[in-house]
């Protein structure tokens, strides 16, 4: 049995990546490969939504697997550290400083 398997994602789900559920099943069939090694190959896909993109990462983080992307596209890799900054707030108004007026 070869230790490295190698997967291209456009042919497991599609060369648009976009609902969070195909990220999850390609999950749950890239768990159940025996093999530890995952390669994950991103040649020719066209396009990823913000939720493919933060569940893939979220369960890639939760794998017991060692898996790996090859030949992701600029747009993928884009959207990938998107998914992966904090959000950051904009605070509009503080709450606790606002009084309540009855009228």
């Amino acid at each position: 049995m070869k230790s490295t398997i190698k997967l291209m994602i456009k042919e497991q789900i599609s060369v648009d990546l976009a609902l969070r559920d195909s990220a999850d099943t390609f999950f749950d069939y890239v768990e159940s490969i025996p093999q530890r090694e995952i390669v994950i190959d991103f040649n020719h896909v066209k396009s990823i939504s913000r939720s493919f993109a933060h569940e893939y990462l979220t369960r890639k983080n939760h794998s017991k697997k060692n898996v790996t992307e090859i030949n992701v596209p600029d747009n993928v890799k884009k959207m990938f550290y998107v998914v992966e900054q904090p959000a950051e707030k904009t605070l509009i108004f503080d709450l606790r400083k606002i009084k309540s007026i009855t009228l």
